[in-house]
């Protein structure tokens, strides 16, 4: 069960209940008003045309049976990939202030790893 459920449900208090049921109607409302859309396919986007992410489709799917759960998960998951792979693209070298900022938070002498691209990074 996820935490939304929970709340939904009851099983978190009185207080959480009244809060998922706020937040039902206010995805309606969104859904109603367009800052949320379903295309054709199915395919849940938010008001700056992303993909919506799984906890707001999830409460999505709760109010309307327009939205397509695979699509939409299918879609989110092709644009991060895209995303990611076009940071990985992009990526240029690691600055001195990036440098100096993980000594400060990791110490010198340790080695990182950015976990979006794979380079290890050696302080």
């Amino acid at each position: 069960m996820t935490r939304f459920q929970q709340e939904l449900s009851g099983n978190l208090g009185p207080f959480w209940k009244r809060e998922a049921e706020k937040e039902l109607v206010r995805v309606k409302a969104d859904l109603e008003s367009g800052l949320i859309t379903i295309d054709g396919n199915g395919i849940a986007r938010n008001r700056i045309g992303r993909v919506l992410m799984a906890d707001m489709l999830e409460k999505l799917l709760l109010v309307t049976d327009k939205a397509d759960k695979a699509a939409t998960t299918a879609a989110r998951e092709a644009e991060v990939s895209k995303e990611l792979t076009a940071y990985r693209e992009d990526k240029q070298s690691t600055s001195a202030e990036e440098l100096a900022e993980m000594r400060a938070a990791f110490g010198k002498g340790t080695r990182v790893v950015n976990v979006l691209t794979g380079e290890h990074i050696n302080l």
